[in-house]
């Protein structure tokens, strides 16, 4: 599926995963920094296809296979707000929204005006920003900086190690940890900034959407009391997977992560 530039917008590429038969309300996902559509379909949209859920996910702008490569540095959560109207607009029922990380902050934004039937957080940017995540990770100086290299290079230029502790659980093979970091690359600067300060919500859960927030204990970037934090701004359920990581959808104990969600969604009358 591919949405075409519009003015100042670029196209959107937008990876699909239908079921044999669509019994449940679609699902768009919404990646995180340094990532794209492809961390969703190893796993998660076939898992949610299985369950009847039309599944979506899209490269945002500058990412994967998106347009946008040459303004990536100046993307802000704005632009990518504007990327998940885009692409609602092209579907013929209005998705529940799973979000990772960046892509939790960027649903945080885009409900403060808009409606869905449901909305899932995973390992997400806290509803107050990057800031205390920041101070934690200064306390590990080999962590941070490579953390900050990562972000400017992209995350395969990590040692395996230190790649593996940042956001896989420990029991991943460095097999599967080349593999993904391979497929990762840079984030918008500007994008990070702003969720330090500038782009942070303003309104929370306005129109009273549900919520789930999950958090990972072996998660380096947000612990889970800042997930739980913003899990109790929202009124939303929140959820500690065990023995999990921040990439929660890659990990090997994404299948439990994927079960908490669809049986959240069943109660939801949504799965």
């Amino acid at each position: 599926m591919k949405i075409k530039q519009h003015q100042e917008h670029p196209s959107l590429h937008v990876v699909k995963c239908h079921p044999a038969e669509t019994t449940q309300p679609p699902i768009l996902f919404i990646h995180g920094a340094n990532m794209a559509a492809w961390c969703w379909n190893e796993k998660f949209m076939p898992y949610f296809a299985d369950l009847g859920h039309p599944t979506y996910a899209l490269d945002l702008r500058g990412h994967g296979k998106s347009g946008g490569q040459e303004q990536l540095a100046m993307n802000s959560i704005a632009d990518y707000v504007k990327d998940i109207e885009r692409v609602i607009d092209q579907l013929d029922e209005t998705p529940i929204l799973i979000g990772h990380s960046l892509g939790g902050l960027i649903i945080q934004k885009y409900i403060e005006s808009n409606t869905v039937p449901a909305c899932v957080l995973m390992a997400s940017i806290p509803v107050d920003g990057l800031i205390p995540s920041i101070f934690d990770l200064a306390l590990n100086p080999t962590l941070f900086m490579q953390q900050n290299l990562s972000q400017l290079f992209g995350t395969w230029f990590s040692p395996l190690d230190v790649t593996r502790k940042s956001i896989f659980s420990g029991d991943v093979s460095d097999d599967v940890v080349i593999r993904y970091c391979t497929e990762m690359q840079p984030s918008s600067p500007k994008a990070l900034l702003d969720s330090l300060w500038l782009g942070l919500p303003s309104k929370q859960n306005p129109f009273n959407i549900p919520m789930l927030s999950l958090g990972a204990d072996e998660d380096t970037f947000f612990k889970p009391s800042q997930i739980k934090k913003t899990a109790n701004a929202y009124n939303a359920e929140y959820i500690n997977m065990k023995k999990t990581s921040h990439t929660m959808m890659l990990d090997s104990h994404w299948q439990e992560s994927a079960g908490e969600i669809a049986n959240w969604l069943n109660k939801q009358s949504l799965s």
